[in-house]
């Protein structure tokens, strides 16, 4: 099956690093510097996240997020031969 194809535009929209202004926030600002001597693949990781997941998960209730989850870990614990 081939993989979708997306342009440029579609593919920012997804995926980028978190905003230089960040790092003025008076509570997030004093983790990523340290991060960014500490461990720079954290930082170097968030562009590497689908923002569509994050928006799909905060448009469903706290309730149903948690069943997602319990149906999921479920499923690995199957998966695993565990139930």
């Amino acid at each position: 099956m081939p993989r979708p194809s997306y342009d440029d535009e579609t593919l920012q929209a997804y995926f980028h690093p978190f905003s230089d202004a960040l790092y003025d926030d008076l509570i997030v600002g004093p983790v990523l510097r340290r991060l960014a001597v500490e461990d720079p693949d954290i930082i170097a990781a968030v562009a590497d996240v689908d923002r569509s997941q994050i928006r799909d998960a905060m448009r469903q209730t706290p309730w149903e997020r948690l069943l997602f989850n319990q149906r999921s870990w479920n499923g690995l614990m199957r998966l695993r031969g565990e139930r």
